[in-house]
């Protein structure tokens, strides 16, 4: 075997290369003399100024600049809309500015129309990546190369293009994006309250950076080779180099979209372990290299994290002890569950937030769940009860099932941490449109109430507000039914209320099988034919309804103060009282809550959209929550040219998408 001995060595003369300052400018000439294979081979370069690899972070603070720049003037105008709400003038009986003429005076809102378009909703095919995500990779990945292999003096000889000074110089980048990956991933960050965007978010950030770490780390690897593959595992301290490498690469690629979310619990805890591994590897690894500095934040801030979040554990689940620190679990039927917890939260919870519930007889882990409800203190009390509406998955949500279908209920000790996320403040908006697919409707649901009760307050200015939920079944549209029919009840007389929900998993022929329970009311085959009698539905075009399935409805409830009731189909019809019941167009059969429209098919978001946009005599703010492909129907509709910089300027308000899509 080849003996290998690695010295280095200052040159006992020092070079001295003199600007045309009168200040000289000393490099060290830096000499590697290692034998092998009975030779003897000497490197000589010249050590030139160190690199700063803390330069990367003007990009992304640059980048936060812009975001709390824009935050502060969203803040600005709601506050300025909310203030004017309270003016008595009735703006519904303005006049439609869509005249069909170019107006220059709203080419500010014809830019900000096509930068919504072009920045968030246009996707990559295949990547599922946003125009500006991709953008901003590119950026700031390309800036990083660049910075990688340019000199950082203009000393001769100019060797940044050889592979020991970009090899070097890439892992001393890479090493130094660290503390921002670390600290871009935090649930408890002190970004949200200057940007406004929630830590779910700002992950897409952390993505960017990983993404370059990663890329950069490579690059390393791979300059380290070519200047001496001999050289390049001879060491502890560089062969745990290579499986903080390997760690960071197998998390990444754990990470992608379909994988993540298929095998979430999975990937959680792998990506903890592969990061813990990659932080502590890279440690080791750096230390010879004097630049273990970059990593000691990582430590700091991830720790601090940690600490934060175990307080609020303690201080929600311990010291501010709830009287009943159990969850009451119901199962309500095709792999639906009711999770309902009271607790002490000081200053309550945003409509739209999410918690991280943990069921200690269950196991370590934490889930995400949006709570289902607004907030509000009980009778007398200080606790506030939250709702959740989980379908179960696998893993932790699979053996919550199973425990509650045994019996139908029951009760286990929750902890949970929280609230986190920022809903967008949608009070300054004429319109507001709620989108939902499954136990989406949890999001929209709870954020049409708390926007009912600003109306209320006069600190909300919507005039029209349209809610469209798609669900599959029966059972899971009786999951909630009763809560929206009871928001929908709460409509302030001022307000426009359309509410649709599209049943998409039945066909017209299969509604028709709850006929058999008409008989136990005692109805003859005359009244069951009444009950089916076709009828039109003027409020709700079957536009609305995707092409091949029923559409249909009853008219939406514009007022407040009806009664809501809650009984199940059969108890109606036991009952013998009347049934407020229609049929949709194509006999469509449906039992609707007062104020709910009922229809079979997929809801055609396009059309609804441009109707609701077109209508509109102000801003519109759209909330969608859901499965990606519900999502993406929306993202591309909002694509479209009624909403394109051409239709603002003719005078179609500008339209304002947030998306409650919680991924890790």
């Amino acid at each position: 075997m080849s003996k290998l001995n690695l010295t280095s060595a200052v040159d006992a003369s020092i070079t001295s290369f003199v600007d045309a300052t009168p200040n000289p400018v000393v490099r060290p000439i830096v000499t590697y003399t290692y034998e092998t294979l009975g030779a003897t081979y000497t490197y000589v370069y010249t050590r030139h100024k160190d690199p700063k690899p803390e330069n990367a972070y003007w990009g992304i603070l640059a980048l936060l600049g812009v975001a709390t720049v824009i935050n502060g003037c969203f803040l600005a105008w709601a506050a300025y809309r909310r203030f004017h709400a309270r003016d008595k003038q009735d703006a519904s009986a303005a006049s439609p500015r869509h005249n069909g003429r170019l107006s220059l005076r709203r080419l500010p809102h014809a830019i900000l129309s096509a930068s919504r378009i072009v920045g968030f909703r246009l996707r990559i095919p295949f990547v599922e990546m946003t125009l500006l995500e991709a953008f901003l990779s590119f950026i700031y990945l390309g800036g990083c190369i660049t910075f990688a292999i340019a000199p950082t003096d203009r000393e001769p000889p100019a060797d940044h293009l050889q592979p020991n000074y970009w090899g070097g110089k890439a892992g001393l980048i890479a090493v130094g994006q660290m503390p921002l990956a670390v600290f871009l991933a935090l649930k408890n960050n002190p970004i949200t309250w200057l940007t406004g965007l929630g830590h779910e978010k700002l992950v897409l950030m952390h993505r960017i950076v990983a993404r370059t770490l990663l890329v950069m780390t490579w690059v390393h690897f791979v300059g380290e080779y070519y200047r001496s593959p001999e050289l390049l595992m001879d060491e502890g301290w560089k062969v745990a180099g290579m499986v903080g490498a390997v760690a960071q690469t197998v998390t990444t690629l754990l990470g992608i979209k379909q994988i993540r979310h298929r095998y979430y619990e999975i990937f959680y805890s792998s990506h903890v372990a592969f990061i813990i591994i990659f932080i502590v590897t890279m440690h080791i690894h750096c230390i010879p290299m004097l630049c273990a500095y970059w990593v000691w934040p990582c430590y700091i801030i991830w720790g601090f994290d940690r600490i934060l979040r175990g307080s609020r554990y303690l201080l929600f689940n311990v010291i501010l002890k709830p009287k009943n620190p159990k969850a009451l679990v119901e199962y309500i039927g095709s792999d639906g569950l009711r999770v309902t917890l009271k607790r002490r939260i000081p200053g309550g919870w945003k409509a739209g937030q999410h918690v991280f519930l943990a069921f200690p007889a269950l196991g370590l882990e934490s889930h995400p769940f949006t709570i289902g409800n607004i907030y509000e203190k009980e009778d007398g009390g200080n606790e506030a009860e939250m709702v959740f509406i989980i379908r179960a998955m696998g893993g932790q949500t699979r053996t919550l099932i199973e425990r509650a279908m045994k019996t139908g209920t029951c009760e286990l000790n929750a902890f949970f941490d929280g609230p986190y996320g920022h809903p967008e403040d949608i009070r300054p908006f004429e319109t507001c449109v709620f989108i939902a697919g499954g136990t989406g409707v949890t999001y929209t649901v709870a954020r049409m109430h708390q926007l009912f009760k600003d109306i209320h307050a006069g600190q909300a200015r919507a005039k029209r507000v349209c809610f469209v939920w798609a669900v599959r079944t029966e059972a899971e549209y009786e999951w909630v039914a009763g809560d929206i029919a009871k928001v929908a009840a709460l409509v302030p007389a001022s307000v426009s209320l359309a509410v649709d929900v599209y049943l998409t998993g039945s066909r017209c022929d299969r509604a028709l099988q709850a006929l058999p329970e008409l008989e136990k009311g005692g109805l003859d085959e005359d009244e069951k034919d009444a009950v089916l009698t076709k009828t039109t539905c003027p409020e709700r075009p079957s536009s609305r309804t995707s092409s091949g399935e029923c559409s249909g409805g009853e008219k939406a409830s514009s007022g407040s103060g009806s009664s809501t009731p809650t009984k199940s189909q059969a108890a109606y019809f036991a009952s013998g009282a009347t049934t407020p019941t229609t049929a949709c167009v194509d006999g469509a059969f449906t039992i609707a809550h007062p104020g709910i429209a009922r229809k079979a098919g997929r809801p055609d978001v396009r059309t609804i959209l441009e109707e609701e946009v077109t209508a509109s005599v102000g801003a519109v703010a759209v909330d969608v929550s859901g499965p990606d492909g519900l999502v993406d129907a929306v993202r591309s509709s909002l694509t479209q040219s009624f909403t394109g910089p051409v239709a603002t300027m003719k005078g179609t308000p500008t339209v304002f998408l947030s998306v409650e899509q919680f991924r890790m």
